[in-house]
């Protein structure tokens, strides 16, 4: 029998960026495309980084790279 990778649960699995309030990095995508352009509104629309803040740095990468990528797409769309 073959072994199963075990990167597969990664795929199974939303990846957590905010353990205390369970907010993943795809609900953080979803409210960026969603027209959050702020770490604060982020914050507000997910309660992300409220409690013990170690997620900042990477809630904030996200939002940095998703703005980026918004900004590449409409500059590409015209």
């Amino acid at each position: 029998m073959d072994e199963i990778d075990p990167n597969i649960y990664r795929l199974m699995r939303p990846a957590m960026v905010c353990l205390c309030r369970h907010v993943s990095a795809d609900r953080l995508i979803s409210e960026i495309k969603n027209g959050a352009t702020t770490f604060e509104e982020l914050q507000k629309r997910t309660r992300c980084s409220t409690v013990c803040g170690n997620c900042e740095p990477k809630v904030r990468k996200i939002l940095a790279d998703e703005l980026e990528k918004l900004a590449k797409n409409q500059s590409d769309s015209t």
